[in-house]
């Protein structure tokens, strides 16, 4: 069955036949994003090479940013899904936890078709998934909701918008290093997860807001995640 999202679908499939349809059409235009680019796209086109009828298509989508948007959606699924996957292999303190997060990022580069221009949908909607908040937001509290729920987080009413300066940070770095590399450069995706590492380092050392210390008896500063297993 699609992991698309069902809300850039005309109807769901209720077959498995009719789900491997969906998956094709989604495969094909992923990989003739990377061939031919968006501006070129056409329904006709991917029909064609799908080997089905326009009609066929559009028995599911209305146009071409509806399989944009459901792209999209499978794009942060499978994000989800492998570092979720990454991060339950082995215990990991925050920072290499991180950092796999951060590779898995960069794997969706050079793995998923089409994902180099769409990523996770801003290209064609900032706000694909939500009306109350952008696509960036969205999975910037996914991100910090699972570390939450593998480390012991420090409560900080802040910290999404924190997560949210981060993948800003990884987007425009690991995009830049497919840029210089079609294999990503590691200069650049180094220098960001220690970027990143740093950024929550230094995050980490700042007074929670609302609490008062006295800078005379504060304790040292805790760790922002700290491993919930320990």
């Amino acid at each position: 069955m699609t992991d698309a999202s069902s809300g850039s679908l005309r109807r769901l499939p209720r077959q498995d036949r009719s789900a491997q349809r969906l998956d094709l059409v989604l495969d094909t235009a992923a990989a003739l994003i990377d061939e031919v680019g968006y501006n070129s796209l056409s329904i006709t086109l991917i029909a064609k090479r799908a080997g089905i009828s326009a009609p066929g298509v559009y028995r599911y989508f209305d146009d071409l940013e509806s399989i944009a948007r459901a792209l999209a959606a499978r794009n942060l699924t499978r994000y989800v899904a492998s570092a979720e996957r990454v991060l339950d292999e082995k215990i990991l303190d925050w920072q290499d936890a991180m950092m796999s997060a951060l590779s898995v990022f960069a794997e969706l580069y050079r793995s998923e078709p089409g994902y180099r221009w769409l990523r996770f949908g801003d290209v064609i909607d900032g706000n694909l998934f939500s009306t109350q908040e952008s696509n960036k937001t969205m999975l910037s509290r996914i991100i910090a909701e699972m570390f939450s729920v593998r480390y012991d987080v420090l409560p900080r009413p802040d910290l999404v918008k924190h997560v949210e300066v981060v993948l800003a940070l990884a987007d425009g770095l690991v995009t830049k290093a497919f840029e210089v590399d079609p294999d990503g450069d590691e200069f650049f995706i180094n220098e960001c997860k220690r970027l990143v590492i740093g950024y929550f380092t230094e995050y980490l050392a700042r007074p929670v807001p609302g609490v008062h210390v006295d800078v005379d008896t504060a304790p040292e500063p805790e760790p922002l995640f700290t491993s919930a297993t320990a």
